[in-house]
């Protein structure tokens, strides 16, 4: 073996020390051998060394056994444990029972003591290296051609994961789709070559602005899927935001000039107070939020919760864009002037109990960023308030 690739890891368990000796002394030349006396101490080093790639184990331990580490490893969350070869090792004396056993609580193998080298080593050797290539292949599979993202399959598979573990431990999850606003008329005034290669820039730039525990995947042309652990409805349109925000800085352009790239955008999510039946109904919420913000015109982000729309910006589009916005939106600014003037008008009279709980909670989304700007601008010391307040609200 060639002293400059690192060699793979396997973890030894046994209370004999003279077994692990064995087996250590057969397999070190080829591997780097770790060593357990009991379930319990190597479940403690298969949680900290995540290059181990195969578990050889006693059945019967002091204290914790074989049985247990069984357990522990195939009722993981984690895709690397539940792959990990496990191969048990039972003594002469234990029956076609015990085999099947640890065969359906998920043994890969048994192998029986006393073991001899050519048996040890070719097990390591097999399962090892069948499951290396079996991670290879489920690698390609899992992941976007063009991109490099994680596929649509990946995707629902690491959601349900992701929803089972929020709702057991009462957590927040949100589910963000994003959809390039008129992708088709990209690909048709300057072609599928200048489409695809905005397409990885922003794909780029969606990883790059996500934490690492975050999962992000193409799910559709121009159709990003986003799993944003422990967020809520306000990170996660930070999040977003961010995104734009790097999108245009990235100064696309074509022959006839810079191109102006947007976003919609669709979000569901869950909470302890909110749960979901499952991940694909979760997705299919996002999804007809998504819908609402393209049919609103884009660029946007509409909330499923209570279909909230907030405006997305791109800056490529500078003060244009924001005139034009203001030109759009002069209907529903208008009404909300009124009905925030109507709302002063009523407090002051003593008749605030007229105004509804809904219509109160509607202006203040309203005015939450301009109170958020005067925040900022007049250093009035309230971040924390609005923030608190702009959860609260939903």
């Amino acid at each position: 073996m060639n002293s400059e690739t690192p060699k793979t890891e396997i973890l030894i368990v046994d209370d004999s020390k003279v077994i692990r000796w064995a087996a250590s002394k057969i397999l070190r030349n080829d591997y780097t051998v770790h060593e357990a006396t009991n379930g319990l101490e190597a479940w403690e080093i298969l949680q900290q060394n995540k290059n181990i790639a195969a578990v050889f184990t006693d059945l019967q331990m002091e204290g914790s056994d074989g049985y247990e580490l069984l357990g522990l490893i195939r009722g993981s969350d984690e895709t690397r444990l539940l792959n990990l070869p496990v191969i048990v090792i039972t003594g002469k004396d234990d029956d076609d029972d015990t085999k099947a056993e640890v065969l359906s609580l998920g043994a890969t193998d048994f192998i029986i003591k006393p073991f001899d080298t050519v048996t040890l080593k070719n097990r390591a050797a097999a399962y090892i290296g069948y499951n290396q290539k079996l991670a290879d292949v489920e690698e390609k599979l899992e992941h976007d051609k063009l991109t490099g993202l994680a596929n649509k399959q990946f995707f629902f598979t690491h959601g349900e994961k992701d929803l089972s573990l929020a709702v057991r431990h009462e957590t927040e999850l949100a589910v963000v789709l994003l959809e390039i606003d008129r992708f088709m008329e990209l690909i048709n005034d300057h072609g599928k070559q200048k489409a695809a290669r905005v397409l990885l820039k922003i794909s780029r730039v969606i990883t790059e602005s996500l934490r690492k525990e975050d999962l992000c995947a193409r799910i559709g042309t121009a159709r990003f899927a986003l799993i944003l652990p422990l967020t809520n409805r306000i990170g996660s349109l930070r999040s977003i935001e961010r995104i734009c925000k790097k999108i245009s800085t990235l100064g696309l352009r074509v022959e006839s000039g810079p191109l102006d790239i947007r976003l919609s955008a669709g979000l569901s999510g869950v909470d302890p107070e909110q749960s979901c039946a499952s991940f694909t109904q979760l997705v299919e919420q996002a999804e007809g939020a998504l819908n609402r913000a393209i049919a609103s015109g884009g660029s946007c982000m509409v909330n499923a919760k209570d279909s909230a729309v907030h405006p997305l910006e791109s800056a490529a589009a500078g003060k244009e864009a924001a005139g034009e916005r203001m030109a759009t939106r002069t209907t529903d600014e208008n009404r909300f002037g009124v009905e925030i003037t109507q709302a002063i008008a009523q407090i002051e009279a003593g008749v605030g109990d007229a105004i509804s709980q809904e219509q109160l909670t509607t202006l203040i989304r309203a005015i939450l960023p301009l109170m958020g700007y005067a925040n900022k601008k007049l250093d009035l010391g309230m971040a924390s308030a609005l923030e608190a307040a702009g959860e609260k609200l939903g």
